[in-house]
């Protein structure tokens, strides 16, 4: 279990890779009504397809709002930034394709939790939904933007990959995978830090994650494993 400092650590650490400078604006509001909802969706799908065809930075806000058929405040409500969308669209790929392949790996008891732990950092940076140049810069969005990211997938945890790995290692060290005197939390955020952010990046660059998640695992593993 988790030490109160290192909850504090997952509250504070790994924030604002991409920040800095400016004040953040507005946290998202989830909508709470069936009305809501549904023109969340028209903004989100609207936008989507903006970015795909014109770009991130070359798509207006107004453009958005035209399309989705919304107010300014409605947007700015349930995004208040444009990145945001992207973010929305990394929350909706770790509810439907992230969280589901961890829970089928784990359920695989032949796998060890380094093969799961690969497969789940994986499932996070490779595309399911979006085109590849769109997920590559959503990811860097949350790792920007956790705080915001935790607010789009309404996850318990102030940072829900860093959450999900350590779920893993837990896991690890009851199954006497993962050293016990390790801190589950502690340790996946040097997980997150030293292969999800290069892999990542390498995302970005239009590069295969896994070369790049396979070789910064083999240097945190060694850490982590209980031989």
């Amino acid at each position: 279990m988790a030490s109160p400092q290192a909850h504090s650590l997952t509250d504070e650490a790994l924030v604002g890779y991409g920040g800095g400078g400016t004040a953040p604006a507005a946290l998202p509001v989830p909508p709470t009504q069936a009305r809501g909802f549904e023109k969340r969706e028209r903004i989100y799908r609207a936008a989507i397809t903006r970015y795909a065809s014109d770009g991130v930075a070359a798509t207006k806000v107004e453009d958005v709002i035209a399309d989705a058929g919304v107010s300014w405040a409605t947007f700015f409500r349930y995004f208040p930034r444009k990145g945001d969308v992207l973010i929305e669209a990394l929350a909706r790929h770790f509810r439907d394709h992230l969280r589901p392949s961890v829970t089928a790996a784990l359920s695989d008891r032949r796998l060890r939790i380094r093969t799961v732990v690969t497969r789940a950092l994986l499932s996070l940076l490779r595309p399911a939904n979006l085109p590849p140049s769109l997920h590559a810069a959503a990811l860097l969005e949350v790792f920007a933007n956790p705080a915001r990211f935790a607010v789009m997938v309404g996850d318990d945890h102030p940072q829900p990959v860093v959450g999900l790995l350590a779920e893993l290692l837990a896991e690890g060290q009851r199954r006497g995978e993962v050293r016990r005197d390790l801190d589950p939390a502690v340790a996946a955020m040097t997980i997150v830090a030293g292969a999800a952010l290069p892999g990542a990046q390498a995302a970005a660059l239009g590069a295969d994650p896994a070369v790049v998640v396979e070789a910064s695992l083999d240097i945190n593993w060694h850490g982590v494993a209980n031989y």
